[in-house]
């Protein structure tokens, strides 16, 4: 059995968010990542888009019109 939930590490303790459905006594495995806030997440993601604005990334190759990419032989 599977189950994926959230905790929160208090006084040296991990709490489960949810009610952990597994008999006493189960070993189970675990795999602690850090939850991303939402906030932190958008303020990242507008960094990037502001990165890439001031530093637009160009092949400097030809680009192809669409008749170009479109043919058919």
């Amino acid at each position: 059995m599977t189950m994926r939930t959230s905790a929160t590490f208090v006084d040296g303790v991990l709490k489960p968010d949810d009610t952990l459905d597994f008999p006493d006594q189960t070993r189970v495995s675990v795999v602690i990542e850090p939850l991303v806030e939402p906030a932190t997440a958008i303020a990242a993601w507008n960094s990037l888009r502001q990165r890439i604005g001031q530093r637009p990334v160009s092949s400097g190759g030809h680009r192809f019109s669409r008749d170009e990419l479109h043919e058919r032989r």
